[in-house]
């Protein structure tokens, strides 16, 4: 400001000069913001699939207790790759449904689906940017309900009917079919 001709003081704007500079701070201030908010959207994303998996895991050891109640723990096998939702009172909004070998693009980002060729429950990961998984994987991570025998890794007693068998079940667990990590 400067003074005029009576005195007073002639009030002007920004120059161009700093009218740049305060549009340069926002649009850096914007892009770290945008920045930080796709990682919370990475993070909430993994964090909503952990849940499921813990809840599915959950469904599968109601599962395995029924058969233990009913003194059928034998019928455990049968678990061994059916669809893991069927076991939730509730399928999830982003359960898309079971599909036979979907090609790319039928299921979208974000959500779950059951591929009843390979027998795996397979998310498609939306936000991926931190997601490492093997390769021709993309953003696919695949689980499947598998069968684990001998968990305790000792052979059952010399001549019993598991252990010339050599196939005694241990238990059953939902696990990943292709190791991956998601940082």
């Amino acid at each position: 400001m400067r003074p005029d001709q009576s005195g007073k003081r002639e009030c002007r704007g920004f120059t161009l000069f700093e009218f740049a500079v305060v549009v340069a701070i926002i649009g850096i201030l914007m892009a770290v913001l945008l920045t930080r908010a796709t990682g919370y959207q990475e993070q909430a994303e993994k964090a909503a699939m952990e849940q499921l998996l813990g809840t599915l895991d959950n469904a599968l050891h109601y599962q395995i207790a029924d058969l233990l109640m009913a003194g059928n723990m034998g019928a455990a096998d049968r678990l061994v790759g059916r669809n893991p939702m069927e076991w939730l009172a509730e399928k999830p909004k982003n359960y898309a449904g079971e599909y036979y070998a979907p090609q790319t693009g039928v299921v979208a980002a974000g959500n779950w689906y059951f591929d009843l060729q390979n027998k795996n429950l397979v998310y498609l990961v939306d936000n991926r940017e931190h997601l490492h998984v093997a390769p021709g994987e993309s953003n696919k991570i695949r689980f499947q309900v598998k069968r684990v025998t001998n968990l305790s890794g000792n052979p059952g007693p010399a001549g019993s009917a598991a252990n010339a068998k050599g196939n005694s079940v241990g238990g059953v667990i939902l696990a990943p079919v292709v190791s991956y990590r998601w940082n």
